[in-house]
């Protein structure tokens, strides 16, 4: 005699149930990653103002008064060469000004680092046949998905021809008509891939967010920044450069020396007093308390985390 195939199955019911549940649970947390992600941001871009300035006879600036990263152009006879290229979405204001100073096309873009808010635009870009030149790690950290520090917004992997072209590890020199381009890479300091650009016979160099003008520097340490990599590489651009050297910051007005000093001085007295409560055996609940930074107004400036910088400096005693 042939048994009935249906069988009758209690747990069936409640594991299907939680099944469910887990299905929606996670559809949940997806969507909330989701609306944290950078795309996110694209919608609060409409009112950031971009603003040309001439810097020499053939170097510009176009600087941000928002959370999109300054650029500097060089203009060559063949073609336009940039470093940094901000958002897509503010590539119509980028591109207007870029067709004031010249009609000939974009031929390279050097990217600074990788963050989105210098580099979105590689994607139009590069589409357009201009080659994208970078750090090897900058690279590296485009081709793959990554979570940023202290927001966790996530910056999804770039499309291929958006990825840097030409890479390097130490240096590369770009021989133009009438000047030289000179990039070079800064070890772990915003990231573990920053590049300062500098305009040799213009005297212009570009720093990337390893110096910005808005207060406490946001440090990615996900991605392999570091406070001490910070000073030390804003030591060396301090005794490199000279009064007359036009500085421009990832975001802020065009700098100079006297600029870079006190950006030094406010990260040097921050690692200082966080080390000192450490070498006198404060805890960083004691420390946040007595608040041995409130001089420096660092409070407001959302880039500022007292565990992570606290994290660095404890992690270097140890060294």
């Amino acid at each position: 005699m042939r048994k009935n195939k249906s069988t009758n199955c209690p747990g069936c019911l409640k594991i299907f149930s939680l099944l469910i549940l887990f299905i929606f649970l996670n559809g949940e947390q997806l969507f909330a990653q989701e609306k944290n992600e950078i795309d996110e941001k694209r919608k609060t871009l409409i009112n950031i103002k971009d603003t040309l300035v001439k810097l020499s006879s053939h170097v510009y600036a176009i600087l941000s008064d928002g959370e999109a990263g300054n650029i500097a152009i060089y203009e060559n006879p063949d073609g336009l060469v940039l470093v940094d290229d901000q958002w897509i979405e503010l590539l119509p204001k980028v591109k207007k000004l870029l067709a004031t100073i010249s009609n000939k096309p974009v031929k390279y873009v050097l990217n600074t680092h990788f963050h989105y808010d210098h580099s979105d635009g590689n994607k139009v870009f590069g589409k357009e046949g201009a080659i994208i030149i970078s750090h090897d790690n900058i690279r590296k950290r485009l081709e793959e998905k990554q979570v940023l520090s202290l927001t966790n917004l996530v910056q999804k992997a770039y499309p291929f021809e958006a990825l840097p072209f030409i890479t390097f590890s130490d240096s590369l020199t770009l021989n133009e008509p009438n000047e030289k381009i000179k990039v070079y890479h800064v070890k772990n300091a915003h990231t573990d891939g920053d590049s300062f650009i500098e305009f040799i016979d213009a005297n212009v160099i570009h720093t990337g967010d390893v110096f910005v003008r808005y207060g406490f520097p946001y440090i990615d340490d996900n991605n392999g920044g570091n406070i001490y990599g910070m000073i030390q590489a804003i030591d060396m651009l301090i005794n490199y450069t000279n009064d007359s050297t036009k500085i421009i910051p990832g975001h802020g007005p065009i700098s100079y020396k006297t600029d870079l000093i006190s950006y030094r001085d406010m990260l040097v007295t921050v690692v200082s007093r966080i080390k000192n409560g450490i070498e006198n055996n404060l805890s960083i609940e004691k420390m946040k308390e007595r608040n041995p930074l409130k001089d420096l107004n660092l409070a407001w400036d959302g880039a500022f985390n007292f565990e992570m910088i606290y994290g660095m400096v404890k992690m270097k005693l140890k060294e």
